[in-house]
């Protein structure tokens, strides 16, 4: 059944649904600097910061790495964290968490460093105009993980403005800090170690109030390269009868980057037996023709919460108010464009 999400609207302005004042960010779309790189770790019962990147190899391997600051009220304080995520290639998506106290946290914007804790060999470090390398190694449940790769002729990263957006009391901002960039490295599971080779992004989000209460879905979708291609992370809100589309992205023409804003999502179809998976979304940015979106490899389902029991799951659903769903996997773009997807919805 097509499910309608559709609203146009005027950038930067504010926009009232259900008593709820929109601001979109103020300013121009420009680089971005280590401001943008840097934590912003507001205080706010419910908070969370993400620093993610999306590789998507030439081998079919995908990796979904977050860094992230973390907080859930009365459930769970503040702390810090990262999950790798890795959907391989005998098919299966093999996922580690790692949490620590806030006090060892590292972002600092001189060169990019981002760590958890000191004695930890997980982090990544470098310019964004030169290289930039994640680092990660672990073992959990039987599962050894090792991920040491670089990303190099990186895109410029850009903002909108303040990157700010406020929906009544809550405030979510939003930075592209690698649109695009080329991969090398090494990685492996078990031991069985791959050369390898792609293409990936990293953005920075923060919000000071949980997912489930602000955010409905969340697609960041990227195509093609620095020449003539797209990154874009757009999100659809919560608690409006007609859910305006957020966020931006970054399109290329001819090596020439612009900006990309959503007026409309057309959500057509979803999977049968995975419902949160829209497998084919319409797309209208204000800036290009329409994106029609398909799903062609589904990776990975994931909730953090089903690595909870049965009570506990049930009770931290109750505090948090919902639950996060993050699926992702390859899209064609318009029939022949290939591309790949990392979706979020909060349910």
């Amino acid at each position: 059944m097509k499910i309608f999400i559709k609203l146009l609207f005027a950038c930067f302005i504010s926009l009232n649904l259900q008593a709820q004042t929109i601001y979109f960010p103020t300013g121009n779309f420009e680089d971005s600097d280590g401001d943008d790189f840097v934590a912003r770790n507001l205080p706010s019962k419910y908070y969370n910061e993400l620093w993610t990147y999306h590789i998507n190899l030439d081998n079919g391997v995908q990796i979904i790495n977050t860094f992230s600051i973390n907080d859930f009220g009365s459930f769970k304080g503040r702390a810090t964290g990262v999950k790798l995520s890795v959907s391989w290639k005998d098919g299966n998506t093999y996922v580690v968490n790692k949490e620590y106290d806030t006090s060892t946290f590292q972002a600092n914007p001189e060169d990019n460093y981002i760590r958890l804790n000191p004695d930890r060999p997980y982090w990544a470090k470098g310019s964004f105009d030169d290289e930039h390398r994640l680092f990660f190694h672990n073992t959990k449940d039987g599962v050894q993980y090792d991920v040491d790769l670089t990303f190099y002729d990186i895109a410029k990263g850009k903002t909108l403005g303040d990157g700010v957006y406020k929906v009544g009391d809550n405030e979510i901002g939003i930075s592209l800090l690698m649109p695009h960039a080329k991969v090398k490295g090494i990685v492996a599971i078990n031991g069985d170690t791959l050369q390898v080779t792609g293409t990936g992004y990293m953005d920075h989000i923060y919000q000071n109030n949980l997912s489930s209460e602000i955010i409905d879905r969340s697609y960041r979708i990227k195509t093609g390269d620095d020449e003539n291609g797209m990154y874009f992370h757009f999100l659809t809100l919560k608690k409006a009868n007609l859910q305006v589309p957020i966020g931006y992205g970054v399109g290329y023409n001819n090596g020439n980057p612009f900006l990309i804003t959503p007026s409309y999502i057309d959500r057509i179809e979803s999977d049968s037996k995975t419902r949160e998976l829209d497998r084919y979304v319409q797309i209208k940015p204000y800036q290009t023709d329409l994106l029609n979106v398909r799903v062609k490899k589904h990776m990975d389902t994931y909730s953090l919460l089903n690595e909870l029991g049965g009570i506990k799951k049930f009770l931290a659903k109750q505090v948090i108010g919902g639950e996060l769903v993050e699926l992702n996997g390859t899209v064609t773009i318009n029939g022949n464009r290939p591309g790949y997807f990392y979706y979020l919805v909060a349910k």
